[in-house]
């Protein structure tokens, strides 16, 4: 792959409608050409096999940078239509100015839209019109199957519930992404509490969990009461870290009304102890 492959993917970005009928996409659309008239996009071996890509202004070199690794992973038939999702996703990063976490989402929904188009009715290929050969298809569209990761992006966004898939990724669980803070003023985002996967209302947990700010722990007991089913408690819990900390974040909480009745509500509900136990002598 080389600079024409990125110059057909911005041509072809260009024409979709993803491009035409979105607003932040024609934000991404401009960048992109700025940055391709500047020569400042370019294939790299980056550090981490798994990353796509990167995005950093002023650094030596190019400031998007395309991992050659990935791409030669994928299949010949795709390389191109991942060469296109992963340029819009470095390109939004570039466009947008929001808090980390806010970030990865919006730099994962624009491409998400724009391979619901190329999995769908396909995007004419500007760039191969008329057809030269060795120019590809003049209608890239994806076959079912080809970008799984991006199929599931697709479903999450559906059900509200991209967040939760970006934060089942490691790293966008350190302290950089997420803080108590950013957990208490989204817990009503995305349809609520009863909306967020198992996985994150354990995340969310472990988070608050660290503070002795009931300010942040009180947080615990509306997640714990957002949960209805026994395989969801359990797994909940399993991400929520050891027990023996959750209890410590409960302690002042369950000895003061009306937060010591829901404790009690919810130790008997699970049969589990959120408690400290007093030793019998």
């Amino acid at each position: 792959m080389d600079r024409s492959d990125i110059a057909e993917a911005v041509v072809l970005f260009q024409f979709s409608n993803t491009a035409m009928q979105n607003v932040r996409a024609r934000t991404v659309l401009q960048k992109l050409q700025y940055l391709y008239r500047r020569n400042e996009i370019g294939f790299y071996t980056l550090p981490r096999r798994s990353l796509r890509g990167t995005w950093r202004e002023g650094r030596a070199g190019h400031d998007l940078r395309l991992n050659t690794a990935y791409v030669e992973r994928i299949r010949e038939a795709n390389r191109l239509a991942g060469l296109y999702l992963t340029l819009v996703h470095e390109a939004t990063h570039a466009t947008v100015d929001f808090t980390r976490l806010y970030d990865e989402m919006a730099a994962r929904l624009m491409p998400i839209h724009y391979f619901r188009e190329l999995s769908g009715p396909g995007v004419f290929n500007e760039a191969n019109d008329p057809p030269w050969p060795g120019r590809g298809p003049r209608v890239v569209r994806l076959p079912a199957g080809s970008f799984p990761e991006y199929e599931e992006m697709s479903e999450a966004v559906r059900n509200d519930q991209l967040v939760d898939y970006v934060l089942s990724i490691r790293t966008y669980t350190r302290s950089s992404y997420i803080t108590p803070q950013w957990i208490i003023e989204n817990l009503t985002h995305w349809r609520g509490l009863r909306n967020r996967w198992p996985s994150t209302r354990g995340l969310y947990i472990r988070l608050l969990a660290d503070s002795v700010d009931t300010y942040y722990t009180r947080a615990i007991l509306d997640i714990m009461e957002s949960v209805n089913r026994r395989n969801e408690w359990d797994e909940m819990m399993r991400e929520a870290g050891p027990l023996r900390s959750i209890q410590l974040a409960l302690d002042d909480l369950s000895a003061r009304p009306p937060y010591s009745g829901r404790v009690l509500a919810l130790e008997r509900r699970w049969n589990v102890y959120l408690r400290e136990r007093i030793p019998h002598h």
